[in-house]
């Protein structure tokens, strides 16, 4: 039997296949034989910018951890149900999801989906989602909300912090962390850093193992949002935190732009669908 090897590994022979660095757009687009299935237009099927190169392999690094702690190792597996669930599991908006889809559209034939598959959970997610978009995602009395001992601190990364969850359930205590610094990876690789409680970094190593404070994703999503429920309101993802994390910031006083830095957006325009 011939193992598929890491998800990071299977990763990176995707990313290679599809890397349209220095290539001309218009060309792969001729000889991809993908079509959009927003506009109808013939799109390529490589990552021709360093940004979405980047963000194509974050993601599927994150649909791949994702499809393991499911049981699946060899990403050839990966099918419409289990992309479905991942997306759903995000609590993500339409556009967002829709960026995931095309990405998975460009390497379908790596995965165990197809064309059609990805045309027909857009269509699911255009109804399921857009419905929502016009809600806030944000979460109210946070300071509420008791996760178990181990899950606790990466609930006060993101409540007190603005991390993301990746960032906030995966440290390396001898590498990340400072005296009271926190050094963790935004979105697309950019290093960010972040002055930390004092209390809170010892919860963090006193929760680590082997120099590592690590925790599952699922349990993590599982008991937020068992806990955010107790309190009447919608489950709307571990991004939710986010979304409050940025309200609050602004009402504190901050300005866009302190908020948009603090969060790792490379845009102020990112941080506006926070703060409606």
């Amino acid at each position: 039997m011939v193992r598929a090897g890491s998800i990071n590994y299977q990763v990176g022979k995707i990313i290679k296949q599809h890397n349209g660095i220095g290539q001309s757009k218009q060309e792969s687009r001729n000889t991809s034989g993908l079509v959009s299935a927003e506009s109808g237009h013939k799109v390529s099927d490589k990552f021709h910018s360093y940004k979405s190169l980047d963000n194509a392999r974050n993601d599927l690094k994150n649909l791949g951890n994702y499809a393991k702690e499911h049981g699946i190792k060899d990403m050839s597996k990966i099918d419409a149900q289990i992309v479905k669930n991942w997306i759903e599991s995000k609590g993500i908006s339409y556009n967002t999801a829709s960026n995931y889809l095309s990405e998975i559209n460009k390497v379908h034939e790596h995965l165990s989906i197809s064309r059609e598959d990805v045309k027909e959970l857009r269509t699911e997610f255009k109804t399921e989602l857009r419905s929502n978009e016009l809600q806030s995602r944000a979460y109210k009395h946070l300071d509420r909300i008791q996760l178990p001992q181990k899950s606790q601190p990466a609930f006060e990364l993101q409540r007190d912090y603005g991390l993301r969850m990746n960032a906030a359930t995966h440290i390396n205590i001898e590498k990340q962390i400072d005296g009271n610094t926190l050094k963790y990876q935004e979105k697309g690789g950019k290093w960010n850093e972040k002055e930390l409680n004092p209390t809170l970094v010892s919860k963090i190593k006193e929760n680590a193992v082997s120099g590592k404070y690590e925790l599952s994703i699922n349990t993590y999503r599982d008991q937020l949002k068992r806990e955010i429920e107790k309190t009447g309101q919608k489950y709307t993802g571990t991004h939710g935190i986010r979304h409050t994390y940025a309200q609050n910031q602004l009402e504190a006083g901050k300005s866009k732009q302190e908020v948009s830095e603090a969060m790792g957006h490379s845009r102020e325009e990112i941080t506006n669908t926070y703060l409606r």
